[in-house]
């Protein structure tokens, strides 16, 4: 749903960004790709809420193409996704110590 390149770019703002075609996923159903997301423990960001919104134990970030209109996509996604992670964690930790995002659904603003 979003390029490769955002995940380059995650990793050189230091988060562990992989992208669902590195993994062999990229044809797979969306049940399957939030099993793998689940058992990795990690994130999954899509444009594509209806299909996840009623996962109970993966967090989502849901962001529409349309806010990253233009050039640069990537590197806004990439800008949005570490804004927003960065934020989540700081709640978090502060909250319960713990450093994983709430579970659920999420907005970036």
């Amino acid at each position: 749903m979003f390029p490769r390149t955002v995940c380059a770019l995650l990793n050189d703002l230091g988060h562990d960004a992989v992208h669902v075609r590195d993994l062999g996923l990229d044809a797979c159903p969306d049940i399957e790709v939030a099993a793998a997301a689940v058992r990795a423990r990690r994130v999954l960001v899509t444009e594509n809420v209806k299909d996840f919104a009623g996962e109970r134990e993966l967090t989502v970030v849901c962001v529409l193409k349309s806010r990253l209109r233009g050039a640069g996509m990537a590197h806004r996604l990439a800008d949005l996704l570490d804004e927003w992670a960065q934020k989540e964690w700081a709640q978090k930790e502060w909250a319960q110590k713990e450093p994983e995002p709430y579970v659920g659904l999420h907005w970036p603003p």
